[in-house]
């Protein structure tokens, strides 16, 4: 009987390399789906990040063309550089301007005298006194020629300074005035004979003289020893003065300026004239166009980047067949057609010719959709009209009174013409003394005044003395405006007079804006009985025909004007003019973008869908390994049987085979 068999254990069957072989036949062509799949969903996740970092990259460009600023930067330039250097903001004008410096502005300063005998020292630990120094901040009348100190006008703008003396030596007291940093600088200097003590005014200016006086522990305030030899004053002068203090002096085309410092500032808008020495220069004032035009070109730049980018991920090769990665992606198509749409619009608010990129002489290939610019036509837009071109980019808007400044917008803000009408104009809180003041004050005994601006308050101490109209006005505002309480909170006050009659007027606007006389021993001398108060109101009016909201100067649209924000700074009641706004490209693209890229925009939702496909796909692959777990044990189970069948049949195979072989063949020898 011919043999049941096959090589392997028990039967001689390979039920391992059969089930293996019918496993892999199993497995494998689900696994590649799956590598396929994740292959794909990884090749868009990171075709998107490419997609991401171009778009970033574009938004990058957007920030010089977004803000109107830079549209109006200026350059400034000295033709004699030793004499001036000059510097000009986006404010300033156009133009030339002819220079002559006559007088640079010097700090006062002042020197021990060793010619008094208590002055001449020898050693910077010399003991000369106790006591303390004030300092005064003003406008001078000293003759150094015949020593005359004829008279002294406090500057309002600055308040006295006292600053204590407990080390007497000279060195603790030149310690003692520079740690106090009050606006004096001293230091020692040996003139090879004497240790002498120098004073210096931080500022430069003949409103910023010193005037010292002395209260001296000795007792005596005002002779030749102790502390005293520091006076300078119209009572005692024991300082020498070595350098006066002095204006910058000047003319621009023509017309003489001063200034405190060496710094002209004021004298020209936007313009700032540092004087270096006397002589004459030519300044010249000129629109920065190369940094507009250079801001422009890398906008086009950085979209014609992104532009390849999406060209590239949504090709199409119909010779070879190959595609982009994300060709024929929705969200590729959407933002490539959002991008072109905002750029083939004209800008609302516009002006007619500068309304669109074509006339500014940026167009489109029609190619490949990037875009080209022509250097010569925007050159001269550039330089026709810059506010124009400000308004294609940016949120730019341009009133047509002069006192009007377009200051803030909202991304709810629309393009367009929006009349101005002033029903009300904001005003400054103030206080009016009741009758003429008193111009004497006494030390402790009518020198205090309490009193609150826009709602803080404080209380003052006048410096004792016999004042004129005039000065007393100095030295209540200087007083008041030296304030800690008040500069921390950045508030200040105007104070004059008419007829000896006080006025206080807060710096702000506003129904914020109020001055109050609260009390004080000086409260009566210096405004009466029943001083007069005046809260400030808020501006009020419309804006594009629509009521706004007021706050101080400021006043904020309504409808399609919303949030646009406008300061008037003074004028008439009425109409005033209109106000043209524009949102211009890279200021709606900045919009557009920082949805797109924001934590809830496109990518953000592409992203976290690709990802949450990827991870889906290892779930896949867990479900396989248990499937095929199963499948490979169900066949070895079959196959083990098998495998044990076979092997029983062989062994009944054989049985049979010698039960047979032993019987007699047929036809045989019988016994």
């Amino acid at each position: 009987m011919t043999n049941i068999a096959a090589p392997g254990l028990g039967s001689g069957l390979d039920v391992n390399g059969i089930v293996s072989q019918l496993v892999a036949v199993e497995q494998q062509p689900a696994a590649q789906r799956l590598d396929r799949r994740e292959a794909n969903l990884q090749a868009r996740l990171s075709a998107f990040g490419v997609l991401k970092s171009a778009i970033s990259s574009f938004q990058g460009s957007l920030g010089a063309l977004s803000d109107p600023t830079l549209f109006q930067a200026k350059t400034a330039q000295s033709d004699t550089p030793t004499v001036a250097s000059v510097s000009a903001s986006n404010a300033a004008a156009e133009g030339s301007f002819a220079l002559t410096v006559t007088q640079l502005a010097a700090a006062h300063s002042l020197v021990s005298d060793p010619a008094l005998p208590a002055a001449q020292f020898t050693s910077s630990a010399d003991v000369v006194g106790t006591g303390s120094l004030a300092f005064n901040f003003g406008t001078t009348t000293y003759d150094p020629g015949t020593d005359a100190y004829t008279a002294f006008v406090q500057n309002p703008d600055q308040g006295a300074q006292t600053v204590q003396i407990i080390d007497g030596s000279l060195s603790g007291i030149r310690d003692a005035v520079n740690a106090a940093d009050i606006g004096v600088s001293a230091s020692l200097v040996f003139d090879g004979s004497n240790e002498r003590l120098v004073f210096t005014s931080t500022n430069s200016g003949a409103a910023n003289s010193l005037q010292i006086s002395v209260t001296d522990d000795d007792g005596d305030n005002d002779d030749s020893s102790g502390l005293s030899l520091f006076s300078f004053n119209a009572t005692s002068n024991n300082l020498l003065q070595t350098q006066d203090a002095q204006d910058a002096q000047a003319t621009l085309n023509g017309i003489a300026v001063t200034s405190a410092s060496n710094s002209l500032s004021e004298n020209l808008d936007g313009v700032t004239v540092n004087l270096l020495a006397t002589g004459s220069s030519t300044l010249t004032v000129s629109k920065s166009g190369s940094t507009i035009s250079t801001n422009i070109n890398t906008f086009v730049e950085q979209y014609n980047n992104l532009v390849k980018t999406i060209n590239d991920l949504s090709a199409f090769d119909p010779n070879t067949g190959v595609s982009g990665t994300l060709n024929g992606d929705g969200v590729l198509r959407t933002l490539d057609g959002q991008f072109r749409r905002i750029l083939s619009n004209q800008v609302p608010g516009a002006p007619d010719g500068f309304s669109i990129l074509a006339d500014i002489g940026i167009t489109r290939n029609a190619q490949d959709g990037t875009l080209v610019v022509d250097s010569t036509k925007l050159g001269a837009a550039i330089n026709t009209n810059a506010d124009a071109v400000t308004g294609l980019f940016a949120a730019f808007g341009t009133a047509a009174d002069s006192l009007v400044d377009v200051t803030a917008s909202t991304t709810s803000t629309v393009g367009g013409r929006y009349g101005i009408n002033i029903t009300q104009l904001a005003t400054q809180g103030q206080v009016v003394g009741g009758s003429a003041a008193t111009l004497t004050i006494t030390a402790g005994v009518d020198d205090a005044l309490t009193l609150s601006v826009d709602g803080t308050q404080t209380t003052v101490t006048l410096a004792a003395g016999t004042y004129t109209a005039t000065s007393l006005v100095a030295e209540l505002q200087s007083k008041i405006n030296a304030d800690s309480v008040l500069q921390d909170a950045a508030l200040g006050v105007k104070a004059s007079e008419s007829g000896g009659v006080l006025t206080l007027i807060s710096n702000s606007f506003g129904l914020a804006s109020i001055v109050s006389i609260d009390g004080g021993t000086a409260a009566a001398g210096l405004f009466g009985v029943t001083p007069v108060a005046t809260d400030g109101v808020d501006i009020a009016g419309t804006i594009g025909g629509l009521a706004a909201t007021g706050s101080g100067q400021k006043l904020t649209g309504s409808g399609d004007a919303s949030g646009l924000e406008i300061t008037v700074n003074g004028g008439l009641l009425g109409d005033r003019g209109v106000i043209d706004f524009a949102r211009g490209y890279a200021d709606q693209l900045g919009s557009v973008l920082t949805d797109i890229l924001g934590s809830n925009g496109v990518f953000s939702s592409v992203t976290d869908g690709l990802n949450a496909q990827i991870q889906d796909i290892s779930g896949d692959r867990e479900a396989l390994a248990r499937r095929i777990t199963s499948l490979e044990a169900r066949l070895r189970k079959q196959f083990g049987a098998l495998d044990v069948l076979v092997s029983n049949l062989n062994a009944t195979s054989s049985f049979l085979t010698s039960q047979l072989a032993a019987l007699p063949t047929i036809g045989g020898n019988n016994r």
